[in-house]
C-alpha cells in the first residue's frame, strides 16, 4: 500500500510475524531489513532524499505511529493494524524460540546491551541472544566497520537488531545492505531503552489507545515535547496534500 512516498506493509500482526519469521530462517545475504514509520520518520522522508532512498530500500515499511494512521485515514487509507517497533520485537523474540532464532543488539549507550539482554531472557527463557555491543556515537573508521561486521556474522546472528534512533538505523541498514551475511536487519530504535530499562514506555492503556506519542511527548524532556508538536501536524499536512494531489491527477485524467 502506498502512503504518500512510501510503499508500508497493511496487514495484521500474525501475518507481519509469519513474513519476519520467515525471512529470518532463509538466506544469509543481508538483502532485507525492516523499518517502522512514525511522523517523525515520515516527514523526514518527505524531505530529505536520503532518508526517503532508505526507506523506499526496506523489504518492509510498517505503520508504527498513530499520526501516521489517522493521517492516512483522511486520505481513505485505513490500516488493518499499527505495528509498533517494540511490539513487534517482542512478538518475534516470543515467537522465534521454538525456530532457535539467534538474535544479536547493535546500539544503545555503553551498558544497554547487557540490561536489554537480561530483561528479553527473562520473558523469553528459550531465547538466543548471540551478541550484543554499543558502537561509540561517532563515525567509525573502516577497520572498526569491518571489526563490528566480522564480529556480527561470527555470531551466527539470524535477526540484527539495530537500535541506533530513526533516521540513522535506517541510512545504516541502508548503507549495510548486503555487506552482512544476515538473514534480517531491524531496526527498532527506542525499544533498546524500553526494555533495558533505561526509559519508561507508555502505560498500556495508553498504548492500546495509540497514545504512545503522547506519553514520550509529555516525559520525554524538550526535544521529544518539541519534534511531536512539529512532526505529527507535519505528517498530516504532507498526507493530505498528497491525497488533494492525487485527487487532482485522478480528476485531470
Amino acid at each position: 500500500m502506498n502512503i504518500g512516498k512510501l510503499k508500508v506493509v497493511n496487514g495484521p500482526r500474525d501475518a507481519v510475524i509469519r513474513d519476519l519469521m520467515q525471512v529470518a530462517q532463509g538466506p544469509r545475504t543481508g538483502q532485507h531489513y525492516a523499518c517502522f514509520c512514525e511522523a517523525h520518520l515520515f516527514v523526514r522522508a518527505h524531505r530529505e532524499d536520503a532518508v526517503l532512498g532508505a526507506l523506499q530500500d526496506a523489504h518492509f515499511v510498517y505503520p508504527d505511529g498513530t499520526s501516521l494512521a489517522l493521517g492516512a485515514r483522511l486520505t481513505g487509507v485505513r490500516f488493518e493494524q499499527r505495528h509498533p517497533g517494540p511490539v513487534v520485537m517482542l512478538d518475534l523474540c516470543g515467537n522465534g524460540q521454538a525456530a532457535g532464532l539467534k538474535h544479536y543488539f547493535y546500539g544503545g549507550r555503553e551498558g544497554v546491551g547487557d540490561r536489554l539482554s537480561t530483561k528479553l531472557q527473562s520473558l523469553f527463557p528459550k531465547i538466543q541472544i548471540v551478541g550484543h555491543e554499543s558502537p561509540p556515537f561517532r563515525q567509525l573508521t573502516e577497520q572498526e566497520q569491518a571489526e563490528a561486521i566480522a564480529r556480527i556474522e561470527a555470531s551466527g546472528a539470524d535477526v540484527l537488531w539495530v537500535g541506533l534512533g530513526a533516521p540513522k538505523q535506517e541510512l545504516w541498514m541502508q548503507s549495510h545492505l548486503g555487506k552482512i551475511k544476515v538473514p534480517l536487519m531491524m531496526g527498532v530504535g527506542a525499544a533498546f531503552e524500553y526494555f533495558s530499562g533505561d526509559q519508561k514506555w507508555a502505560p498500556y492503556w495508553m498504548r492500546r489507545f495509540g497514545l504512545e506519542w503522547l506519553y514520550r511527548m509529555l516525559t520525554g524532556g524538550p526535544r521529544l515535547f518539541k519534534r511531536y508538536l512539529t512532526y505529527v501536524p507535519l505528517c498530516c499536512y504532507f498526507l493530505i496534500k498528497e491525497s488533494l494531489r492525487s485527487r487532482f491527477v485522478r480528476a485531470e485524467s
